[in-house]
């Protein structure tokens, strides 16, 4: 018998020599002390546990006969099967309006395809492309029974002159049963209040404010007056006192994080807190923009996944926000608090649904399966108009991308993971493919121990 590869173990208290012990296949999720650790370590007999406590290690997986190698031919034969069961058989659908924006967000990553030197035509999709993805999503999704929902992206989806598409869009969509989640930054939505107070329960709005008047305004300006902070709080705030759902997304770094706390006081202020159709999010700014320090100069500091979780922890900021305000961190806390209470929780055998069963129709009649890239058609999956075509040579990059294939397999968050976002080690080493994993291991311990600090500390019993 030996330890386990996929064994997670964190010291979680220092001073009573606790660990926390999981085991990434069999979710066995354990608080145990030093001698255990020291066992698992070792298999030295002089560790001084029970022949208990040894059948409990087995039992639970953190001991293993297998062998490293057959081991991990196990959790390569378990991430294959999950992965064909969903791989082009759950899709998910969305559609780009087109490819124009109102503001000129200083971080955004569709600038080359929107105003830069790869620049695409502004045309907006046309009633017969709709038409066509409709007619694949009704034969895509015919075996779905649950919720059914459509995204709505851009560019900005919600511009001023996309009214008529829009509208054409979303009522098509409705006679056929669907909903519709919505990426927006928020600025022409007043002129499309009362068409969305109709069919409020049909939409979902997430809608981005990146701080207070002054630093949101830095960061997104309007393409004519720079102002663009007024106008989106204050038709969030229609939304919201509406009864439409609206999730605030804060694109957080050093910068942003200084005074973070002064734009959770001006959502109190406005009472959204108050409404249950509210929430509001920290995520991780990741490309570099200028940042001014406190000398005025500007600086490159970014924060890692980890620093970033750690930073809103420390700050405080989920109580600040009264409970709305939460922290993207790619569901590990969710994952950690199902696994404390013995619930059911699914392996990852890819990051996202991008490499699975996203198509994204957008108004030049190609399909992409990750917004990340969209307007870009070297990584494109196909194209829908005249007809439906999954063109292998791109498709497979993104629906044949295995983990078991890379050295993902080896680590012992892999299950957790999913393998990272391909567009991400895209951008970093230039190849589509898993194995970026952005510090997901770090992040990953620090919410252990979070999780052992608020739930468990005080009322866990340990090995």
């Amino acid at each position: 018998m030996r330890s386990s590869s996929y064994n997670i173990v964190v010291k979680v208290d220092d001073k009573d020599g606790r660990y926390a012990l999981l085991n990434s296949y069999t979710h066995a999720f354990d608080i145990v002390n030093q001698n255990v650790y020291q066992y698992l370590k070792t298999q030295d007999e002089k560790c001084g546990i029970s022949e208990e406590t040894k059948e409990k290690l087995v039992k639970r997986g953190y001991m293993t006969s297998l062998s490293k190698e057959d081991e991990t031919e196990l959790i390569k034969r378990l991430l294959n099967e999950i992965y064909d069961e969903i791989r082009l058989k759950n899709f998910g659908f969305h559609f780009i309006i087109s490819y124009d924006c109102n503001l000129r967000c200083v971080y955004c990553y569709e600038d080359p395809i929107l105003n830069g030197c790869a620049c695409l035509p502004k045309d907006r999709i046309t009633k017969e492309q709709v038409d066509k993805a409709y007619e694949i999503i009704i034969e895509k999704d015919k075996h779905k029974t649950g919720r059914k929902t459509i995204h709505l992206y851009g560019g900005e989806p919600f511009l001023a002159e996309n009214y008529e598409m829009l509208e054409y869009i979303v009522n098509k969509g409705k006679d056929l049963g669907y909903v519709f989640s919505v990426t927006s930054n928020g600025y022409d939505l007043d002129k499309y209040l009362d068409f969305i107070e109709q069919n409020r329960k049909l939409f979902s709005f997430q809608i981005t404010i990146d701080g207070v008047e002054d630093i949101h305004n830095e960061r997104k300006p309007h393409f004519k007056n720079q102002d663009s902070f007024s106008k989106i709080t204050s038709n969030v705030d229609r939304l919201v006192k509406m009864g439409v759902s609206v999730s605030i997304r804060i694109n957080t770094d050093p910068y942003t994080m200084e005074r973070v706390d002064e734009l959770l006081a001006y959502f109190k202020e406005r009472d959204w807190y108050q409404h249950p159709n509210f929430k509001a999010y920290c995520a991780l700014l990741r490309k570099e923009v200028p940042i001014k320090g406190q000398d005025g100069k500007l600086s490159k500091e970014m924060f890692t996944q980890s620093g970033f979780y750690h930073t809103f922890l420390e700050k405080g900021l989920e109580e600040k926000g009264h409970g709305k305000v939460m922290c993207q961190d790619y569901n590990v806390q969710t994952v950690l608090a199902g696994l404390l209470l013995g619930k059911h929780i699914s392996y990852k055998s890819c990051f996202c649904g991008a490499q699975s069963g996203s198509l994204i129709f957008d108004p030049l009649g190609d399909m992409y399966s990750c917004w990340d890239v969209v307007g870009q058609r070297e990584y494109r999956v196909g194209r829908y108009i005249p007809d439906f075509e999954l063109e292998d040579r791109f498709a497979n990059r993104w629906f044949d991308s295995k983990i078991s294939e890379c050295n993902c397999i080896r680590c012992k968050y892999v299950l957790f993971c999913g393998g990272g976002c391909p567009a991400n080690a895209m951008r970093t080493t230039g190849k589509l493919q898993s194995g970026e994993c952005n510090d997901y291991p770090r992040l990953f311990n620090a919410a252990i121990q979070h999780i052992y600090n608020e739930k468990i500390k005080n009322g866990i019993n340990e090995s």
